[in-house]
C-alpha cells in the first residue's frame, strides 16, 4: 500500500505530486517525472534487487541520470520556494524562543556537563589505567539507523562483533592493544567491545559506529555483571527547548523531517581494558587478559 500510494515508488503519484506543487509556485514541475509516469515500483522489485526512486517534490534533489542527487536542487533550478518562512534560505531565526536562548544566528555551545563520568570514579578498578573520553556514535559506512550490522557479511567485515575505535596515543596511555576487550562505562550504563586503534582518530576521543547488535559475541561487562550493551548504553537523551517551538514554519514538526531529536552526542565515558572477559554462558571459554608488553 506504501509502495502503490508514495511518489517515489508511483510514476502517476509522482506527476500529480508536481502538479500540485506547480499550483503553489505557479511553474509547471511535471517534467521531472513525465519519463517515469509509467513506472511503478512493486515489493517483489525491491525484493528482486536495489530499485531507484522516481523524483518527488518531498525531497529537494533529484533522482536523475544526468544530475548528482544534491539537497536544494529543485529550489535552484526549479525556482521552487526554500521550506522557510521567507521562502529564502535562513541565517536569522526571529522567534522569541531562539532569541531568548541566544540561538538566532548560528552559535557555539560547549558540550553539556551531563555529571555522568564524576560519580563512576568509585567504580572499583580492575588493575588496568582508566580514562575519561569524549564519546561519539556516528553513522557507520554501510547502513544507518536500523540497519544492523549482525550479518554475516558485516560481521566478516569487521572483528565478528562489536567494535570502539581509540587514538593511538590513548589506547598507549590505557595499555590497550589493537583487539583488546574493553569496557566503556558511566552513570547511563555500560558496553563491551573490541578496540580499533587508529591513527585517524583525534586524543581525547573514542567512537562506536551505532547499530552493531548487543547479541553478537559481546562479553559480560566487569561493571554490571550483565552483558555489555550498545552505544546507547552509554547515553541518554537530552532534548533542547528550541525543538520544541512548532507551527512556526520551518520549525515545525514532521514525520521524518523535524522534531525533538535526542542531543544525545554531548557524552563522556570511562573507557579501559577489561581484566575478566565472561562470557556468561558457563561453557569454559572465559579468559583473562593480561597487561600489554
Amino acid at each position: 500500500m506504501i509502495l502503490t500510494l508514495a511518489p517515489e515508488t508511483n510514476g502517476q503519484v509522482a506527476v500529480k505530486a508536481w502538479q500540485a506543487l506547480g499550483e503553489f509556485t505557479g511553474r509547471d514541475h511535471t517534467h521531472l517525472a513525465l519519463n517515469k509516469e509509467d513506472e511503478k515500483i512493486r515489493f517483489r522489485d525491491i525484493q528482486a534487487q536495489p530499485r531507484k526512486i522516481i523524483s518527488s517534490p518531498t525531497w529537494s534533489g533529484l533522482e536523475s541520470e544526468h544530475v548528482s542527487y544534491n539537497a536544494g536542487y529543485t529550489n535552484v533550478h526549479e525556482l521552487i520556494p526554500w521550506r522557510t518562512l521567507s521562502g529564502r534560505q535562513q541565517l536569522y531565526q526571529d522567534h522569541p524562543w531562539m532569541r531568548a536562548f541566544g540561538e538566532s544566528l548560528v552559535a557555539y555551545r560547549p558540550p553539556i556537563d551531563t555529571q555522568s563520568v564524576s560519580k563512576m570514579r568509585a567504580v572499583p578498578p580492575n588493575g588496568f589505567p582508566e580514562k575519561a573520553l569524549n564519546f561519539l556514535t556516528p553513522h557507520q559506512k554501510w547502513g544507518i539507523h536500523s540497519t544492523y550490522s549482525e550479518n554475516l557479511l558485516m560481521l566478516t567485515l569487521s572483528r565478528g562483533g562489536p567494535i570502539v575505535w581509540l587514538s593511538e596515543s590513548d589506547a598507549r596511555e590505557l595499555g590497550i592493544a589493537d583487539n583488546d576487550w574493553i569496557e566503556a562505562f558511566n552513570a547511563n550504563g555500560a558496553l563491551t567491545a573490541r578496540a580499533v586503534v587508529s591513527q585517524r582518530v583525534p586524543p581525547g576521543m573514542t567512537m562506536m559506529y551505532h547499530a552493531q547488535e548487543r547479541i553478537m559475541n559481546i562479553p559480560g561487562s566487569e561493571v554490571t555483571g550483565m552483558r555489555g550493551g550498545i552505544h546507547n548504553s552509554v547515553t541518554r537523551v537530552c532534548p533542547k527547548p528550541t525543538h520544541m517551538i512548532g507551527g512556526y514554519a520551518q520549525l515545525a514538526y514532521g514525520f521524518n523531517y523535524y522534531g525533538t531529536v535526542g542531543s544525545n552526542r554531548d557524552e563522556f565515558i570511562m573507557i579501559r581494558k577489561m581484566k575478566n572477559v565472561n562470557w556468561l554462558d558457563g561453557e569454559g571459554h572465559d579468559q583473562v587478559q593480561e597487561p600489554k608488553k
